[in-house]
């Protein structure tokens, strides 16, 4: 009974979202950086929202709030898998989820974004989003929560950036600044988590991080305040034959 009610959720929701996506692009996108914003000093000192990320957006999401992140209340957090209705792409789940993505390009950033449509994104908020409307796999709302369901149900996450793999979330600390003696001296494993995205492969991210720089977009990790402010990553999807 419970598959059946959450297999009707799901269609439910894709349904919804089928009539709700006016800004997909359906053009194939190459998987190079979007432009030179994400490292840019002059765009991203002025943008407050690109320093705090999705910090405290737990307070006026619904169904969530400070207090469950202040004390570590993670216990509504459950595995989720993907729907066994929604067919594969060639190379896994994980093309499903990337190729939703990228036709989500330019789509515009608001903190706090409303979790129920996708016509802005919050970093949180994008990446779940994909993951539910590409595979049906409804993910928590908030980065920190993200990362904690990695580390509670991921049988691979790490601290190293070079273990990396296509489709893993990857999660970073606040954002100080492009330079990296800013985060000298920092333990990176003891910050708050602020930011996440999707790790494409061959040094590259699909994310969404402030309205100043575009929205959705692709930057480059290695060299950038990304590759320093890197806490943590990890699958979302369960092992093969799960």
């Amino acid at each position: 009974m419970r598959k059946l009610l959450f297999t009707l959720f799901v269609v439910v929701v894709l349904t919804s979202c089928n009539q709700s996506t006016p800004r997909m692009n359906q053009e194939p996108v190459a998987e190079v950086p979007t432009d030179n914003l994400g490292n840019d000093s002059r765009i991203l000192n002025q943008d407050p929202l690109a320093k705090i990320g999705d910090i405290g957006v737990e307070s006026i999401l619904p169904g969530l709030t400070v207090q469950h992140h202040f004390n570590w209340d993670y216990n509504n957090i459950h595995p989720v898998y993907p729907n066994p209705a929604i067919k594969p792409m060639r190379g896994g789940y994980i093309e499903n989820v990337i190729t939703t993505g990228k036709r989500y390009m330019g789509t515009p950033y608001e903190y706090g974004s409303d979790r129920s449509t996708p016509t802005t994104f919050d970093c949180s908020d994008f990446t779940r989003w994909i993951y539910l409307y590409a595979i049906g796999m409804d993910l928590p709302k908030d980065s920190r929560s993200q990362a904690q369901y990695v580390r509670l149900y991921s049988k691979r996450h790490y601290t190293d950036l070079r273990k990396a793999r296509r489709g893993d979330l990857l999660f970073f600390m606040t954002y100080l600044g492009p330079e990296r003696e800013l985060y000298k001296g920092i333990d990176v494993k003891n910050q708050t988590i602020g930011h996440c995205g999707i790790y494409l492969g061959n040094g590259k991210m699909l994310h969404t991080a402030s309205a100043k720089t575009g929205g959705v977009r692709i930057d480059q990790i290695a060299g950038m305040h990304y590759q320093w402010r890197f806490v943590m990553g990890g699958s979302v999807l369960p092992p093969p034959g799960r």
